[in-house]
């Protein structure tokens, strides 16, 4: 049939080239970028958003955990350096919030962004100079005013809103390239400080800065959501009015589950800050190591984190939020217990030991994100899409950190490394214990359930709102 099709038609068409006509499809098709879709995005915004993960994260590590080291070449003690660390992540625990709400009230989550890192990387490039790195309370002024710009959490929730609750599995495939960039930049700039001083980080964190802020006005929409989606919101705040939101969004932190999950997140994000930002004075002070190995440190926690981000709906498939999160602090533990072992004639072998800070940090952020969504997820019309993981974020990095590096840098001053970092571990196994007991007990006695915010569904096929 085909054979006969072709010599009717034109003698030099193959057969192939009938049956691909007969199909109405192109031998090769044409793969527009524009619509093929990469890890739940369209591809282009798959580039841009993997993009701006990079060069965040790339940025920040310029500065990030180098901090300590800056502090320390300026005559600042373990206590001293705690007080700064602590005042500049106690700070957001109100401008995150702020600047979310600010972002969901006036739909203005680009110009908010834009404007908010624009200042706080002004600012922070002022403790370059003599005048500022001259005087601990300068040093601790600029810190702390650059802090009340500070808007994280903004690029997360634009990321999720665009994958939407089937592909928000993905979001660890993004997360990722941060990961990576972070970990290049750190190995990098330990290098570059050991041989150059720190001012290189200045340059790179400066230019990163404002490279990022340049993107994104030019790329970045000011809107994500649909016209419909906005509608629906607008009409929920009539319907609703201020009060009635607010309210909706105070009921849903005061549910059981959700009360765990945000002390966990507060424990968590205490006990990673006696790592993350006081493990290099550890390391140079204690043990003396050079810079470059404080940044291949970091290059070791990335390099087991990047394949739990890309497989991220594996292992929530095979552990879930639960296991997950077991699993992170179990790392936390065997690991801060270790480093107490080490001498500085053993020191490389911190190395083996940051293995599991990449297992702890990539699994403990794959489910607060996830979880984040979820609560969006349960609130009408997910009006919260900014504010909720902006507010998880913020009892993270801000509130639980800050109470991390106040209290680890006073214990490391008074008590030693040792001690801090002992004690550290011992309250996070006694967060894993109860989390254990309380997993099991959810499941033995309610069905199976979760011990943290989950998503299940009624015999209606309406959420459970008391999940």
């Amino acid at each position: 049939m085909i054979e006969e099709t072709a010599t009717a038609g034109n003698s030099n068409v193959s057969n192939h080239e009938v049956v691909a006509d007969d199909l109405q499809e192109p031998l090769i098709p044409n793969v527009n970028d524009e619509l093929r879709v990469v890890d739940g995005l369209p591809f282009r915004e798959c580039v841009l958003i993997k993009s701006l993960f990079f060069l965040d994260a790339l940025g920040s590590s310029a500065w990030g955990r180098f901090s300590a080291i800056y502090y320390n070449l300026h005559g600042l003690n373990s206590q001293h350096i705690g007080i700064i660390e602590g005042l500049t992540t106690a700070i957001p625990t109100l401008s995150m919030v702020l600047w979310g709400f600010v972002a969901d009230q006036f739909q203005s989550r680009k110009k908010v962004w834009l404007v908010t890192n624009s200042v706080s990387t002004s600012i922070q490039l002022a403790l370059v100079l003599p005048y500022v790195y001259s005087s601990f309370a300068r040093i601790m002024y600029v810190s702390i005013v650059a802090q009340f710009f500070v808007s994280s959490g903004i690029l997360d929730a634009y990321t999720l809103e665009l994958l939407g609750s089937e592909n928000k599995i993905f979001y660890g495939r993004y997360r990722l390239y941060a990961s990576l960039s972070w970990g290049i930049g750190s190995i990098i700039l330990g290098w570059v400080t050991d041989h150059y001083g720190f001012e290189p980080n200045f340059i790179m964190f400066g230019v990163l800065g404002y490279l990022l802020v340049i993107i994104i006005a030019i790329w970045v929409p000011d809107i994500t959501s649909s016209s419909n989606q906005s509608r629906t919101n607008e009409a929920y705040v009539g319907e609703e009015g201020e009060s009635g939101r607010m309210k909706e969004l105070a009921l849903l932190a005061i549910r059981p589950k959700v009360l765990v999950f945000l002390l966990e997140v507060i424990i968590m994000g205490a006990g990673v800050a006696t790592v993350e930002r006081l493990l290099f004075l550890y390391l140079v002070n204690d043990l003396e190591a050079s810079n470059m190995l404080c940044g291949l440190t970091v290059g070791v926690n990335v390099l087991f984190e990047l394949p739990i981000f890309w497989y991220a709906s594996k292992f929530m498939e095979l552990l879930g939020h639960d296991g997950m999160f077991l699993l992170s602090m179990t790392c936390f533990v065997v690991r801060v217990w270790g480093y107490t072992l080490l001498t500085p004639s053993t020191k490389w072998l911190i190395l083996l030991l940051e293995i599991m800070h990449g297992i702890t940090f990539a699994c403990f952020w794959i489910v607060m994100t996830d979880i984040s969504k979820i609560l969006v997820h349960q609130t009408k019309n997910q009006y919260w899409g900014t504010a909720i993981p902006s507010s998880v974020q913020m009892l993270y990095s801000a509130f639980g950190v800050s109470l991390g590096s106040l209290v680890g840098g006073w214990a490391m001053n008074h008590y030693g490394s040792t001690k801090m970092y002992q004690w550290a571990a011992s309250i996070v196994f006694g967060t894993l214990l109860f989390h254990f007991t309380g997993s099991m007990a959810s499941r033995m006695f309610y069905s199976g359930q979760s011990f943290l915010p989950n998503y299940r569904t009624s015999d209606e096929g309406e959420e459970d709102e008391n999940l």
